[in-house]
């Protein structure tokens, strides 16, 4: 290796470095399913985590006050609200009697979270705190694919009209090693240009780090390449300036995704 191939390895390293570790700070939310493929007549159940880490310890399980309510999405796009355990656990109602591919769906409480002298007011903004320090708006959306019996159906491909979401152009349920999936990201329902991160369970015990990462193009579609088996989490993120300043300082979306790769 010459000086300049040295030096062209070492940037992109450093580059590397920098963009596997983002994002930062926030807590993510992701759905973790209990089975990722299970067979007809039976239930499953769906724990929601706010963590830095993948696969996330069971004490970040989101409380049940954080969660508005989480759904089960049938292959032909029906829906049917889960049984809350209120440990964060939420499980199907009744077995699954029709086969095909599932969509999960976790909706937390978003809102506002301002930060002041005393710790952060979740739910307040600005101008329903004293001494406010900073303000954010946050809207997070998660969603995780499986499947009963044989996989089939397009649900997964349907967008839910989330804020943020991360959109499977092919079926994950039927993903192995080495095949790719596109995926759409959609922001306030349009094509949005930002990074897909992605990791599998058990890459890192190291907080906040992926294995993959991939830039949308024009039309918001990313190629995610499947480089290990197991079950994967992707995540994609934006943020803004809050439109009335008085109000909050920012807006942050988060969206994402996770399956079973075979």
């Amino acid at each position: 290796m010459n000086r300049t191939q040295r030096t062209l390895f070492l940037i992109a390293l450093f580059m590397s470095s920098i963009l596997f570790a983002t994002p930062v700070l926030a807590h993510d939310l992701w759905i973790t399913m209990d089975n990722y493929q299970i067979d007809q007549n039976k239930t499953i159940k769906g724990t929601v985590f706010s963590s830095h880490h993948f696969p996330a310890p069971a004490a970040d399980a989101i409380s049940p006050e954080r969660m508005e309510r989480f759904l089960f999405v049938s292959p032909e796009g029906r829906q049917a609200v889960a049984a809350d355990s209120g440990k964060g656990v939420y499980g199907s109602q009744t077995p699954f009697k029709k086969t095909g591919t599932y969509v999960a769906v976790a909706l937390p409480v978003n809102g506002f979270s301002t930060k002041t002298p005393d710790g952060y007011q979740r739910g307040k903004s600005r101008q329903e705190v004293k001494d406010p320090i900073a303000c954010s708006y946050s809207q997070k959306f998660a969603k995780a694919v499986f499947s009963v019996g044989k996989p089939g159906g397009d649900a997964y491909s349907k967008p839910l009209g989330h804020a943020m979401e991360i959109i499977p152009m092919k079926d994950p349920s039927l993903l192995k090693t080495g095949d790719v999936l596109p995926v759409k990201v959609l922001l306030e329902g349009k094509p949005a240009r930002t990074i897909v991160f992605g990791t599998y369970a058990r890459f890192t015990e190291a907080a906040n780090t992926f294995a993959y990462a991939t830039r949308t193009d024009k039309d918001g579609v990313a190629e995610v390449k499947m480089i290990h088996d197991g079950v994967w989490l992707l995540i994609v993120k934006a943020e803004d300036s809050y439109p009335d300043a008085a109000k909050c300082d920012q807006q942050r979306w988060a969206a994402s995704l996770t399956f079973e790769v075979k």
